[in-house]
């Protein structure tokens, strides 16, 4: 068992059951596939109760956003090229595929679905005949998790922002060719909400949603600042000095009408909670998602209104404000969404902490982004380029982010008084100088720069016309640039590569059953073997010592931010939280009291017609100076695109090189075979988890920031009376004075800590997965009892041999 899986049980509180699972050796790899598996959890968890609460937690870990499946959100690791699938995650062989295989069988479905179809067979041969001797148990076992693992489907994330009336919805229907799928118009869109669009891969042809509420507590607590803020009538002045400059379009005091249809303002929390006012939405008060199923997406778009859209002219109640998240899957998009999730984001995290910290892990998922504005504010406008100010650190070092469009809507909207060529020439003209401009000032955003290594495929300006796309009236389909973005998604969805994957992973599995049936080859295994087992620890040793470099590079610089940081961090919290400038301290003692109360956090109640108020966050500017100085070294080692030094490179690097041992040893050449696929998915999961890691890594400074000023955060959330606001002020001086020397280099410690348990999360993965996989292939009896998969194996090869010559060249001798 790893770190993994002891932390995943002591955060859902089943840390008794921790010796269970390391008897049972379940670690990071094959914890997700107890998914379903009722007996190995009746035996890792006997009593119901907990078991109950395991698979609700696996199951919500398996499907939320984090790591879904094929009904969600993975996503490979980064490539230096906007719309294309970094292929040397996936298969390394294929990585040099030549243009003019595009386009060939190689990404044809129905290659896909052949495969799958074969290897079922497989798979159920593998289960109905019993083994005859307990080494073919194993050995059947083993290959029913390798066929497993191979049919796990991992997604690109595409995040969509953008101010509401900059023509999200619209552009999303134009792009996927649904006329009515997002509602869309005059009506307002809710800017809370988070929408997911994929693909609905099943055979009914319908379109779907799914609808996941708040809880019932956290409507609750929204409810009570709500009214206690609406209650309050100190610091309307000092808030509209302390603010961003942009006017908020609604107001949280609109989530309380649109719900109830009144504002509420003599009801009290209790009322407003009775379950009367949610008779509509049970599955509210049940804690269970809403689901609908419709035959055309304009039935689809009439269901779903209420729990997207914030109308006041309406009688009917509106739902939006008890929506966490909408999963809509439709029909008849396979070459553009099969691997691919649109998700259409608010701008910002919400104050209500579970669809805040939905929006963290979202955002840090996403693998492009888009940046929708209107053509004619999309340089001047301000939030468009804030929503990317704010994100980046989630977008880059803390996310897997390899590039980024900004996309220019509505630019039909000009008005020429001549003829209709001339209208044309009038729109792409304005187009070119919009771009010119967007891309001007995109290259002066220097936090872009701190985080990624920008190159020239990086960021890209689309200027589109989702009206004009419909009508042609003046422009041509080409004009609108729509077909452009539908390119960038089939690009982005590359089912060439993951069929590639898919046939590579399962040639190797038969092949390897085909070789186990083969007798008196036992010398020619066991000196194979030796070579290999050389070769495993020399390549190890080399990548445990180039990863010992990368620690050494953080180890520095980050010795560098402890002292920085002590130096100035008193300095950096008076004026960043404590005593800013711009605040009078007439309602600034609310502010303050809100962050502590939050943990350092302060996220601002929306007041519709006043400037929107700033987000404070003393762990992140605490942690800032740290940050700052590891930012290069981060970016060396991280990269979410290019290569250079990366740890990824270093991945990529290492390799048994089977393929040179089977000319020598053509008696093997198929477990040589089996031994390659392995290694190449192998690596490719490392890379993920890297990914997912390195976020962590990242991510550890405020929060143990956090966890220092915890106390402190408590004590001063506790004043009240007319001297808090310089009592909580006195309270956070004095603990950052006290406590600056140790918090920092905690805060080093942990970050420290966490690469040294990456390093050796890879080298024990590596060491472990191949040291099973050629225990199995070169370590078995001969001729081991298997069940006749030739013909699987025969059809299997047809398939494998329409990929690129250097994908199959092990087979060339087989």
């Amino acid at each position: 068992m790893d770190n993994y899986v002891k932390r995943k049980l002591q955060e859902w509180v089943l840390s008794e059951y921790i010796d269970n699972f390391k008897v049972q050796q379940i670690s990071e790899t094959n914890f997700k596939l107890l998914l379903g598996e009722e007996k190995a959890l009746e035996a890792l968890i006997p009593p119901w109760g907990p078991r109950l609460l395991f698979k609700k937690k696996l199951e919500e870990l398996c499907n939320n956003y984090i790591e879904p499946s094929t009904s969600a959100m993975l996503s490979p690791c980064g490539t230096s090229t906007p719309g294309k699938r970094n292929t040397d995650e996936a298969n390394p062989l294929i990585t040099n595929t030549p243009k003019r295989l595009r386009g060939t069988s190689l990404g044809r479905a129905d290659d896909m679905t052949k495969g799958k179809q074969i290897m079922k067979r497989v798979k159920g041969k593998l289960q109905s005949k019993p083994a005859d001797q307990q080494s073919s148990l194993k050995f059947k076992e083993f290959l029913s998790y390798k066929i497993k693992v191979l049919e796990t489907d991992k997604k690109e994330v595409v995040g969509v922002f953008g101010k509401t009336g900059a023509g999200k919805s619209l552009l999303i229907n134009s792009i996927l060719d649904q006329r009515n799928l997002l509602p869309s118009g005059d009506v307002s869109a809710c800017t809370s909400v988070m929408i997911q669009v994929e693909a609905n891969m099943t055979r009914d042809g319908k379109y779907t949603a799914e609808i996941e509420f708040i809880t019932q507590e956290e409507w609750e607590e929204e409810l009570q600042s709500i009214l206690a803020e609406r209650k309050s009538e100190e610091g309307s002045d000092d808030e509209k000095e302390d603010s961003d400059g942009d006017i908020d379009e609604y107001d949280d005091a609109d989530k309380i009408y649109a719900l109830y249809r009144e504002d509420g303002n003599e009801a009290s929390v209790n009322n407003l909670m009775d379950s009367k006012h949610f008779k509509s939405i049970p599955e509210f008060l049940l804690g269970k998602k809403k689901e609908f199923k419709t035959s055309q997406a304009e039935e689809l778009s009439r269901e779903l209104w209420r729990y997207l859209r914030s109308d006041r002219l309406s009688n009917e109640q509106q739902y939006w404000p008890l929506v966490k998240s909408v999963t809509i899957k439709i029909p008849n998009v396979k070459d553009l969404l099969e691997h691919i999730v649109l998700i259409d984001l608010p701008g910002n995290g919400d104050c209500n902490k579970s669809r805040d910290e939905m929006w963290k892990l979202v955002v840090g998922r996403c693998t492009t982004v888009w940046i929708v504005s209107e053509i004619n504010r999309s340089v001047a406008e301000k939030e468009a380029w804030e929503i990317l100010d704010r994100s980046v650190s989630y977008l880059g070092h803390g996310g897997q982010c390899r590039s980024i469009s900004f996309i220019c809507t509505k630019t039909d909207n000009i008005c020429v008084d001549y003829a209709m060529n001339k209208e044309r020439d009038s729109i792409l003209s304005r187009n070119e100088v919009a771009k010119e401009k967007v891309e001007e000032k995109f290259n002066k955003q220097t936090k872009i720069k701190e985080q990624f290594n920008i190159d020239k495929d990086f960021f890209q300006v689309f200027t589109v016309s989702s009206k004009e796309y419909r009508k042609n009236s003046v422009l041509q389909p080409e004009d609108t640039e729509i077909p452009k973005l539908q390119e960038f998604l089939r690009n982005l969805n590359d089912r060439r590569t993951k069929t590639s994957d898919y046939i590579s992973g399962a040639y190797g599995i038969l092949s390897l059953i085909q070789g186990a049936k083969s007798s008196d080859m036992t010398d020619s295994k066991k000196e194979v073997c030796q070579v290999l087992e050389k070769k495993l620890k020399e390549g190890l040793e080399t990548l445990g010592q180039s990863m010992d470099e990368a620690y050494e590079a953080f180890e520095q610089c980050l010795s560098r931010g402890v002292r920085q940081s002590v130096e100035t961090c008193e300095k950096i919290a008076k004026d960043k939280v404590i005593e800013p400038k711009g605040t009078n301290g007439r309602g600034y003692h609310k502010i303050l009291k809100s962050l502590c109360k939050n943990n350092g956090v302060y996220k601002p109640i929306r007041k519709k017609g006043q400037k929107r108020q700033r987000e404070r966050n003393l762990n992140d500017s605490l942690a800032s100076c740290m940050r700052d100085l590891s930012n290069e070294t981060f970016k060396k080692y991280f990269p979410n695109q290019g290569k250079d030094s990366s740890i990824n490179d270093l991945i990529d690097n290492f390799t048994l090189d089977t393929n040179s041992l089977v000319e020598e040893h053509p008696q093997v050449s198929l477990h040589l075979i089996f031994l390659k696929t392995e290694e190449t998915k192998l690596k490719a999961k490392l890379k993920r988890d890297i990914r997912e890691r390195k976020k962590e890594i990242y991510n550890i400074l405020p929060k143990s920031i956090n966890d220092s000023m915890r106390p402190c955060y408590e004590r001063a959330a506790q004043y009240t009376g007319t001297d808090s606001l310089e009592s909580m002020r006195k309270e956070l001086r004095n603990h950052l004075n006290k406590s600056k020397e140790e918090m920092f280099h905690k805060a080093k410690k942990e970050m420290l800590d966490l690469l040294k348990e990456m390093k050796k999360h890879i080298v024990e993965e590596l060491e472990r997965e191949l040291q099973e996989s050629m225990s199995q292939s070169l370590k078995t009896p001969d001729s081991l009892l298997v069940p006749d998969v030739s013909e699987e194996y025969e059809e299997m090869k047809k398939c494998y041999d329409k990929l690129p010559s250097s994908t199959n060249a092990a087979t060339t001798t087989a």
